[in-house]
């Protein structure tokens, strides 16, 4: 058994990588962690406890928990040693082609930064249903609370959000 998971998980990394790249850059916009780094250490820590992973849930959804729970990790390793919060805000750099407009990076940059502003546990509901476009049953999965939970989560997000963004326009 343990055998056939490790086949599993080693012909799916292809497809798993570049999804949670994306989310965990998501996640991370903002902080000095690198999602490269992040991602590493969560493959190899499943690699490592394949075993116990028991199929109740989507291989994507196992590691991104893995993922969000070094982020955690990190986040508070930062706040420890700096004493100030977990989650900085800077200003990035946006590289895609699509943006070529002034304004239109302003409103993306605005937008990154309210992200990043929102308590940890909404900024991860919004990351994973907006970037990711996780179902509210998967999202209830990675974070261990259920479905309604997180619909609800999403609807205060949404609003924290918004009220971010209009003080940003003011």
């Amino acid at each position: 058994m343990d055998k056939d998971i490790r086949k599993k998980f080693q012909q799916e990394i292809p497809n798993l990588y570049p999804r949670l790249h994306r989310a965990l850059s998501a996640y991370l916009s903002g902080s000095a962690l690198d999602p490269e780094d992040i991602l590493q250490e969560a493959f190899l820590k499943a690699y490592k406890n394949i075993g116990r992973f028991q199929g109740n849930s989507t291989l994507y959804t196992w590691l991104y928990s893995i993922a969000r729970n070094i982020c955690i990790d990190e986040f508070r390793k930062q706040k420890k040693e700096s004493g100030r919060s977990s989650v900085p805000v800077e200003e990035h750099r946006i590289e895609s082609d699509e943006f070529k407009h002034r304004d239109e990076r302003d409103d993306i940059l605005e937008l990154r930064k309210a992200i990043s502003e929102l308590p940890e546990l909404l900024r991860t509901i919004v990351i994973m249903k907006s970037v990711d476009g996780l179902s509210y049953p998967e999202i209830a999965e990675v974070t261990g609370i259920n479905e309604q939970t997180v619909k609800n989560r999403m609807f205060r997000a949404r609003k924290e959000l918004a009220q971010l963004m209009k003080n940003y326009s003011m």
